[in-house]
């Protein structure tokens, strides 16, 4: 029990650093009409989810509160944080589904353990908001 707890301390301990002394890491989705900034989390799926860009996404609208859009390859959640509250702005994994969601209207102020967060939109949110149907957005690390 104690080498399986100094192994994921160690994991968790290089994933803390290959964050460290980068600043916030940024995410910028460009599509027609607009893009969208969004300051990542500091965690294990958000550094995951930074390894697969550049990507293209597949977004469409759901429920009339939330763009979606599946990962260009699963995504592992493997020592992410679990809950969050569904606030306009908030990108995350919707776990049972395992798919990449950004709201753009408040979904509820409870905490809901099955998204995992990843990031906060920065800018552009208007243009999610204004944009009806599904569309495709190039995902792309911005460097500090």
């Amino acid at each position: 029990m104690k080498r399986l707890f100094a192994c994921v301390a160690a994991y968790l301990f290089a994933i803390g650093c290959a964050f460290a002394g980068e600043g916030d890491m940024k995410v910028r989705f460009v599509f027609e009409g607009g893009e969208v900034v969004v300051r990542m989390e500091k965690n294990p799926a958000a550094e995951r989810m930074l390894e697969m860009l550049p990507a293209s996404f597949e977004f469409i609208d759901f429920a009339g509160e939330e763009k979606i859009a599946e990962f260009p390859a699963p995504l592992s959640l493997e020592g992410a944080p679990r809950g969050m509250k569904a606030l306009a702005g908030r990108m995350f994994v919707y776990e049972p589904w395992g798919n990449l969601g950004i709201f753009y209207k408040e979904h509820g102020r409870t905490t809901d353990k099955n998204l995992i967060p990843l990031g906060e939109v920065e800018s552009g949110l208007e243009y999610l908001i204004s944009r009806k149907g599904g569309f495709r957005a190039e995902a792309e690390l911005i460097k500090q």
